[in-house]
């Protein structure tokens, strides 16, 4: 009935934020060990989405600042 309908859906929605905090704190997690390679990929909306967003800008900012650190680096050894 209509318990059982709402329930199911409340299930299904939890399981849908389940995966989506998954897949970001795995890229969070690869971030902190320094693997600036990956990006998040869920199909969100809202709060979630704008999450999503903001690390994978912080992620693209961390990584043009880790390239610029390296060619200094390289200008200097020369």
């Amino acid at each position: 009935g209509t318990w059982k309908d709402l329930t199911d859906n409340v299930n299904v929605m939890a399981s849908n934020l389940t995966g989506q905090v998954r897949s970001i704190a795995q890229v969070a997690t690869a971030v902190a060990r320094g693997d600036l390679s990956q990006r998040i990929t869920v199909d969100a909306e809202g709060e979630v989405a704008a999450l999503a967003d903001v690390i994978n800008t912080m992620v693209d900012t961390l990584s043009a600042f880790a390239d610029e650190v390296t060619r200094v680096a390289r200008e200097v050894g020369t």
